[in-house]
C-alpha cells in the first residue's frame, strides 16, 4: 500500500479518488473528516492509498495529469496590461472587466 496523494482541499483528494477508481485502481481514502477533529494538533489532510503497489507508476501519471494549480491560468488586461488570476471578472489593478 503507498500514498500516491494528499492535499488540504477534500474535494481534490475526492476527485483523485474517483478518477482512479474510474480508472480500476483499487485505492483506500485515510484521514476524510480528520482535519476537523485535530484541534491544535498538526493537521491531518485527507489521502488516497494506492492498494496494489504494482500499479504506482501508472496511477502516478494519472495523478500527476491532474493541473490543480489554476491560479498559473491567467488573463491580461486590456487596459492596464496586468495579468489577473483565472477566476476574476474584473481587472484588480484597474477595474476595467474581462474582455476575453
Amino acid at each position: 500500500m503507498k500514498l500516491i496523494y494528499t492535499n488540504e482541499n477534500r474535494i481534490m483528494v475526492l476527485n483523485v479518488k474517483n478518477v482512479l477508481i474510474g480508472h480500476g485502481f483499487e485505492v483506500a481514502l485515510n484521514n476524510e473528516f480528520a482535519s476537523g477533529a485535530a484541534g491544535s494538533l498538526a493537521p491531518f489532510w485527507p489521502e488516497v492509498w494506492l492498494l496494489k503497489d504494482d500499479n504506482l507508476e501508472e496511477a502516478l501519471k494519472i495523478v500527476e495529469s491532474f493541473d490543480t494549480d489554476i491560479s498559473s491560468i491567467t488573463w491580461q488586461c486590456d487596459q492596464c496590461f496586468e495579468d489577473n488570476d483565472q477566476t476574476f471578472d474584473y481587472c484588480w489593478n484597474c477595474n476595467a472587466e474581462n474582455s476575453q
